[in-house]
């Protein structure tokens, strides 16, 4: 005989555990189901522990680059064995607190692999025996895996994913990074500064090509500087295992090329973990690309089924799975709050750090929005001085008619506290105008979005308008 709740959440990523915990927080009798381990991609081999890691290569950095200012500090090295047991420590804890923060609001954890039997019945399969649950309302949050290249089928050895490379295993000495989205750039930033020779290779015409192209353009250079190799407009068309590595046929815009690595990381793009769900059985509806597909409140096509989180596609956030997860929950319990979700932020933490919000330049005029512009660099910033935090800079855009601001992109160090500001300003129909009366503490590196804000309308005070 199954086991009856009135919300059954399917995945304990940051969409589904907080989802379950405000279902429970709302009264409903709630169960989580996790196949592999509480937290998701998200703690286990995505966000936290890759911060980990950049933090670590980040000191390091700033601590090589500290000699122009008269801090001396001789082969700055890094211990591998304590950073790598730094990363698993914090893991451990924040998985172990996502356990007792659901034990603490009456969600029963299940562990096993689900999938539906009918709408309203799902089979959960522990390796070992099976067994079913009913519920009035599900939670889809089953999350994304890495895609992998027909010519580069993951092994987890010679050519990795995310999650190995996570796992530091070892250095190589020659690192391909196959795609330069937010996993590839970051993951690159690592190796580079513990000391791999980093070839990164995109198929677009910019690194982080979903971003501002001013702040691609800049991420680039910056990339450079620090030593990595790019390619873009680049294409791996074929891939030669051998004894001393892998080596890659790589179309290039100026001809093809070979080129030879130890260890290749593919980062190209992620794929719904839809699977395994049998998702015809309860008659919910996918895109073409398999993504379920939900309105604002993050209901499905079936009226009891809702889905959160990576597994419904578009920009693929943590933060941005948590905030479904309680609409979704708060839906299911009663009440209409939905989203509109126009003000997700974003962020890229590589050195320098990126952050950003709202429509790219490019993206308002294809849109056909007459936008003003404003910017102002972190060089004419008292703080970005002292601290060398030269070659950022924050980008405002507006809209010419309103002034109500349509996206804001920062480019520099604690960009991602930064664009907070913004994210509130553009929740509330905010202006540039409004965001240049906002009050930044002097000196902070916040003061460059007061004053993009400001340039908007060309009333910056510290640089010519």
């Amino acid at each position: 005989m199954a086991d009856k709740y009135q919300l059954v959440v399917i995945g304990a990523g940051p969409g589904g555990y907080v989802a379950a915990i405000r279902a429970a927080q709302l009264g409903l009798k709630t169960a989580i189901v996790e196949k592999e381990s509480l937290g998701g991609v998200c703690l286990n081999w995505g966000c936290i522990p890759s911060k980990a890691l950049l933090y670590t290569t980040e000191l390091k950095r700033t601590i090589e680059h500290a000699g122009r200012i008269g801090l001396k500090a001789e082969n700055v090295t890094i211990d591998i064995d304590k950073l790598r047991k730094h990363k698993d420590d914090t893991v451990k804890r924040l998985t172990g607190g996502v356990k007792l923060l659901l034990e603490k609001a009456g969600v029963n954890i299940i562990m096993g692999e689900a999938s539906f039997a009918d709408p309203n019945k799902i089979e959960i399969s522990d390796g070992t025996k099976k067994s079913y649950l009913e519920s009035e309302n599900f939670i889809i949050a089953t999350g994304v895996s890495i895609a992998s290249l027909p010519m580069l089928k993951i092994d987890g050895k010679t050519i990795i994913g995310a999650k190995e490379a996570i796992d530091l295993p070892s250095v190589p000495k020659r690192l391909g990074v196959i795609g330069a989205g937010p996993i590839g750039v970051e993951m690159a930033t690592v190796y580079n500064t513990l000391g791999s020779e980093v070839t990164i290779i995109e198929l677009l015409s910019d690194v982080l090509p979903m971003l501002d192209k001013e702040i691609s353009k800049a991420a680039e250079k910056a990339y450079t500087k620090q030593g990595m190799t790019i390619y873009t407009g680049s294409q791996v068309t074929a891939a030669d295992k051998k004894e001393s590595g892998i080596e890659l046929t790589v179309k290039t815009p100026k001809g093809e090329e070979k080129l030879s690595f130890d260890v290749v990381l593919v980062a190209v793009g992620m794929t719904p973990n839809t699977k395994s769900l049998n998702l015809d059985k309860a008659g919910v509806a996918t895109d073409k690309k398999g993504f379920i597909t939900t309105d604002k409140r993050m209901r499905t096509n079936v009226s009891n089924i809702y889905a959160i989180g990576d597994i419904t596609g578009g920009i693929l956030l943590a933060h941005k799975a948590s905030h479904q997860g309680i609409v979704a929950a708060e839906d299911i319990a009663g009440s209409t709050i939905g989203a509109d979700w126009k003000a997700v932020p974003y962020a890229v933490f590589t050195d320098p750090e990126i952050a950003g919000i709202g429509l790219t330049e490019n993206e308002a005029e294809a849109e056909g929005k007459k936008v003003k512009i404003g910017k102002f660099p972190y060089r004419a910033v008292g703080k970005g001085i002292a601290t060398l935090a030269t070659d950022g800079f924050a980008k405002v855009i507006s809209d010419a008619e309103t002034d109500q601001i349509l996206g804001i992109h920062i480019f520099g160090p604690h960009s991602g506290d930064i664009i907070f500001a913004g994210t509130a300003l553009m929740e509330f129909d905010g202006t540039a105008e409004d965001l240049g009366h906002i009050m930044a503490i002097h000196p902070t590196l916040s003061e460059a979005l007061m004053e993009a804000g400001l340039n908007v309308n060309k009333k910056a005070i510290h640089i010519i308008n």
